[in-house]
């Protein structure tokens, strides 16, 4: 009995083990297959002819940088993006190039910061200075995309569009009275009359601090687009103002009866446009390169890399010591290549291109360490994007020279923590909890109770200890007392402009401007090269991650897409641990 049921076992698991086997084989040879398919179907660089027009997408999602290896064909990523360093990196070459003699702008909907979307705009604008022409059409204009494409020489709408320009606004959702009803209280702790960051779940409404800084910040964001739309069309910036405020322009025939746009028509009438600037003859078509293949044809007539580099390090996304969390600085991949860097002797300076709200303050503490380290062998300086805030500033204080552009969102100088008590929802569904301990508050940060005052008295010094280093961090690095540095501190939100007058920021410039000055800081001549970092994984961890992310949004789907944005804040919460130095809020402005 005991023989015949061994045989048995051990003919399944020999079974199990060769099905198992043969399914991999199977993988196998679908993915190898699916390798040598995409690598056959890629095109390979072709030489431009004359003239030719860059076709550039205003659409996806805008991201710094983008070091993934291309996926196959059957491997998409479900939101499209659009990678900011690569984008001006082709628009600059362009200028000089012989066979590029316009770009046409494709705009759609675009999902991007302001102080990205600027540096974009600025390097459309030196490449139209060379005497080349922009085109761009749009379906659907949103006030960033407009922005962009308001410099072009030829801005068309299509006629069935909605045309709206109807000014700037931010908005914060509110969650309290919603924990109210369930009975969940949000215990709030924080260090910063301006930071608001657990506003949405202890208030019903802004605070008037909260407020007072959001409307400095978008009427300065305003200030900007109003002034550089009105520059582009010819226009002055009281009649644009006039214009939003009595929603004067809600259509195509007003945008063009109002000089915002120069044409009503669709994709047919725009290449009409560019063969008669191109002076093109009745039968020859126009030489269109999208940006992915002029990026890979420049790529292939690159010359070199001299020994000398300056490094720019990407630090993109929130502050966490989680490495399972995706978008986001994680501390031991940051520590990493900050120390390749600093032994590579290649490298002789660093930029670090940061696009962060913050995050956990013992993650940026640990960031900020290696950043000194680095620093006393190679000169940092920090170059700000969109936004720079709370951690992402921290971080910022650790390089030699601070660069930021004029509508980067940066300070918030504070820190808070919070979780949720849920002990009256409990009550409410009939559960009670017991237990024992060994001392009063061995159960300490528990959900089915409210913290005691001695609790609360320790949580609270915990936040006040962890601002007064940020303050007095604050004051050696930018050579502040500590009075002033209190002054601009507080957790208020400035604009890169509005840093500057208050020293918490050296320069107003560009990513370009911010290599110039490491160079220059490094003592490096004009041959170096600029490389960026980090560098692209294998194809294989490329693909295992779009895989990975293409598996969380099936998920997301399941859901309406009107959800989607309040999913995204849970996921979050759950993300956050310890103490935050975090910007109060995502500040998304339409």
């Amino acid at each position: 009995m005991n023989r015949q049921f061994t045989m048995k076992r051990f003919f399944k698991q020999v079974l199990a083990a060769t099905l198992g086997f043969f399914i991999a084989l199977v993988v196998l040879v679908a993915l190898s297959l699916s390798i040598v398919i995409w690598f056959s179907s890629q095109p390979k660089p072709a030489k431009l002819s004359s003239p030719a027009v860059l076709c550039i997408d205003l659409a996806g999602q805008l991201v710094e940088y983008n070091p993934k290896a291309a996926p196959p064909a059957w491997i998409v990523e479900r939101n499209r993006s659009l990678d900011l360093v690569g984008l001006k990196a082709a628009i600059k070459n362009a200028q000089t190039d012989r066979h590029i003699k316009g770009i046409y702008l494709s705009v759609g909907q675009l999902a991007a910061g302001w102080a990205s979307l600027a540096e974009i705009r600025e390097a459309l604008q030196a490449f139209k200075a060379t005497g080349k022409f922009i085109v761009a059409y749009g379906e659907h204009y949103t006030p960033k995309t407009f922005y962009v494409a308001s410099l072009a020489d030829e801005v068309v709408a299509h006629p069935a569009s909605l045309f709206l320009f109807n000014g700037l606004s931010l908005q914060m959702t509110f969650y309290k009275g919603l924990l109210d009803k369930l009975g969940a209280k949000a215990q709030v702790f924080v260090a910063g009359k301006y930071k608001g960051g657990p506003e949405p779940w202890g208030r019903k409404a802004m605070s008037k601090a909260n407020k007072h800084q959001c409307e400095i910040l978008l009427d300065a964001l305003y200030d900007h687009l109003i002034d550089n739309v009105a520059a582009a069309r010819g226009l002055s910036s009281t009649s644009l103002r006039k214009m939003a405020h009595e929603l004067a322009i809600k259509t195509p025939q007003e945008a063009r009866a109002a000089q915002l746009i120069t044409e009503i028509g669709d994709a047919d009438d725009v290449e009409a446009w560019i063969r008669a600037k191109l002076g093109l003859a009745e039968g020859n078509d126009v030489d269109y390169v999208s940006l992915k293949n002029y990026t890979q044809i420049r790529r292939a007539q690159a010359p070199k890399s001299s020994k000398a580099q300056v490094a720019v390090l990407v630090a993109s996304g929130s502050i966490t010591d989680d490495p399972e969390e995706s978008d986001s600085i994680n501390t031991q991949k940051f520590v990493e290549n900050l120390q390749k860097l600093r032994k590579d002797p290649t490298v002789k300076a660093i930029v670090l291109r940061i696009n962060s709200p913050g995050g956990s303050v013992l993650a940026s503490a640990t960031m900020w360490k290696e950043l000194m380290r680095t620093r006393a062998c190679k000169p940092i300086v920090a170059s700000m994007s969109d936004v720079v805030a709370s951690g992402g500033y921290y971080l910022a204080l650790a390089c030699n020279y601070i660069i930021a552009h004029p509508i980067t969102i940066t300070g918030s100088i504070g820190v808070y923590a919070f979780y949720f008590t849920i002990d009256s929802l409990l009550s409410k569904l009939g559960i009670t909890v017991d237990g024992v301990k060994t001392a009063p508050s061995a159960d300490f940060f528990s959900m089915t109770r409210p913290p005691s005052a001695r609790e609360r008295a320790a949580i609270q010094g915990l936040i006040d200890r962890s601002y007064e280093n940020f303050v007095a961090l604050l004051a050696t690095s930018r050579q502040l007392t500590l009075e002033e540095a209190e002054c601009v501190s507080g957790g208020r939100i400035w604009t890169g402009s509005l840093a500057k007058d208050n020293g918490l920021v050296d320069e107003l410039g560009s990513l370009e401007d911010a290599i110039k000055k490491a160079a220059s800081l490094a003592s490096l001549e004009k041959g170096y090269t600029v490389s960026y970092y980090p560098k692209a994984g294998t194809w294989l961890e490329g693909v295992l991650k779009i895989l990975k992310g293409k598996q969380a949004a099936m998920l997301v789907d399941q859901a309406h897409h009107q959800l989607d944005p309040y999913l995204q804040i849970i996921l979050k919460l759950c993300a956050m641990r310890g103490i935050q130095a975090r910007l109060p809020y995502d500040i998304e402005i339409d």
